[in-house]
C-alpha cells in the first residue's frame, strides 16, 4: 500500500496510464500529454468527492471547440481564454453550487478525486481534430468508459486507505455502478443520496451516491432532488462533526 499521500500521487502519475490500459501515444492536438489528474485536495477524516473523469481545457479553432490540454486538477475551479471568450470550469462551478455550498462543507475539508483519471474523447472531439487536419491513431474513449473505471478502482482503494473518509460522495450515474458493481437500479433509485457501508476493493466505506452537478445543472428534476439530498446529507455530516455549524467553510 502507498506509504504516503505523495508517494500514491507519484505512484498514480507515473503508472497509471499503463496500468488501465490507455491507448498509446494518447495526446491531445498539437501534442499536448494526456496525463493522468491525481487528487492534489487531499483532506483526511473529511468527505471524498469521486467525480467519473477530468474535463479539460478547450480552444476555439475553426469555429468548434477543441480539447487542448489537461485541466490543473480534479473539478479545479479554472478560468481561462479559450481564443473566443472566458471560460471557466462547469462542472468545478458546479461542484461548488449543487455539492458543497449546500452541504457547508468547504473544499478544504474534502478530498477530491475522478474514478478515472485522464480525459475521456468523444466522437466529436476527434472529428473537430479531423476538420484542423489532425488525425489522432486511437479511437474514442468516452465509450470505454466502464473498461476504465473497472481498472481504476486499485487506484480509488487506495485513495480511500489513504482518506480514510467519513463518508464517499459518487457523482453520476456511472461512477455510482461501478463502485456499487450494480447495473440493475434505474439511476433515480441508483442516486438516492442515502448513505450504506460498501466493500470496494476490499475497503469497508460508507458511500451516497448522487447525481453529477452536470445533471443539476442541465436539469430542474435532478436540481430539486439533489437539493433535498445535500439538506439530509448535511445533518448526516453534521452529526459526524465534518460541518460544525450553519457557515459555509467550516
Amino acid at each position: 500500500m502507498p506509504k504516503s499521500i505523495l508517494h500514491y500521487q507519484q505512484e498514480c502519475f507515473a503508472t497509471y496510464l499503463d496500468l488501465v490500459g490507455l491507448p498509446k501515444d494518447y495526446k491531445y492536438i498539437d501534442g499536448n500529454p494526456i496525463r493522468p489528474l491525481v487528487p492534489v485536495e487531499t483532506a483526511r477524516h473529511s468527505l471524498m468527492i469521486v467525480g467519473a473523469y477530468p474535463s479539460a481545457r478547450f480552444e476555439s479553432r475553426g469555429g468548434r471547440l477543441l480539447p487542448v490540454a489537461d485541466n490543473l486538477a480534479p473539478f479545479h475551479p479554472e478560468l481561462y481564454f479559450d481564443g473566443v471568450r472566458s471560460r471557466k470550469q462547469e462542472s468545478a462551478h458546479g461542484l461548488e453550487k449543487f455539492i458543497l455550498r449546500p452541504l457547508a462543507v468547504s473544499r478544504s475539508r474534502c478530498w477530491i478525486t475522478d474514478l478515472v483519471k485522464v480525459f475521456l474523447f468523444k466522437p466529436e472531439h476527434l472529428s473537430n481534430y479531423n476538420r484542423q487536419n489532425h488525425h489522432p491513431n486511437f479511437e474514442p474513449t468516452r465509450s470505454d468508459f466502464s473498461k476504465y473505471a473497472a481498472r481504476s478502482l486499485t487506484f480509488l482503494a487506495d485513495e480511500i486507505q489513504l482518506a480514510q473518509p467519513v463518508l464517499i460522495l459518487t457523482l453520476g450515474e456511472e461512477v455510482a455502478r461501478v463502485v456499487a458493481n450494480n447495473f440493475h437500479l434505474t439511476a433515480e433509485r441508483l442516486l438516492n443520496g442515502v448513505p450504506y457501508q460498501i466493500t470496494v476493493v476490499k475497503q469497508v466505506c460508507t458511500v451516497a451516491h448522487v447525481a453529477h452537478p452536470d445533471a443539476c445543472r442541465r436539469s430542474s428534476v435532478w436540481r430539486s432532488r439533489t437539493s433535498k439530498q445535500m439538506r439530509s446529507l448535511r445533518t448526516f455530516l453534521k452529526e459526524k462533526g465534518i460541518v460544525t455549524n450553519s457557515r459555509y467553510g467550516t
